[in-house]
């Protein structure tokens, strides 16, 4: 597998990890009734519970856009040192952002910083796909041959 699907997989376990944490905080607020039951009131989603839950949703929005470049950018056959450094770095920012999200840390906007490297990463890879010369924005029209 590439490091760029390893990022991927990484990143949706990470996804799974998250969703878990949140899910424990909210049982853990709310009770075991509200865990097992239809959940009609919203858990608070404060303290880490929350945080985690946000970070999941924040890994989700994320993994749907550099998912969406890289997958394509395999299948075509894209692999480069470019492609490689921006999924370290789409990764590593993504497990930055999840640990210092979880930890409630605001000092120096470092969650913000921690997001904008795997921000950086995703720019990095649409860049080397685009760049690649494999994209097309139109093909030309097929046409029946004649029976």
């Amino acid at each position: 597998m590439t490091v760029e699907l390893s990022a991927i997989v990484w990143s949706g376990i990470l996804l799974l990890l998250l969703i878990l944490i949140s899910a424990f905080g909210n049982v853990r607020a709310m009770g075991q009734a509200w865990g097992i039951g239809n959940r009609e009131e919203q858990a608070p989603g404060t303290g880490w519970a929350g945080r985690a839950k946000r970070a999941y949703m924040n890994l989700l929005e994320g993994l749907l856009v550099f998912s969406a470049i890289a997958i394509p950018a395999h299948l075509a056959g894209i692999h480069s040192g470019l492609t490689v450094l921006a999924a370290q770095l789409f990764l590593a920012g993504r497990v930055a952002h999840a640990i210092v999200y979880l930890l409630g840390w605001t000092f120096i906007s470092i969650r913000t910083l921690v997001w904008l490297v795997s921000i950086v990463g995703i720019v990095i890879f649409a860049y080397a796909v685009v760049t690649s010369g494999t994209l097309i924005l139109a093909a030309a029209p097929v046409v029946a041959a004649p029976m």
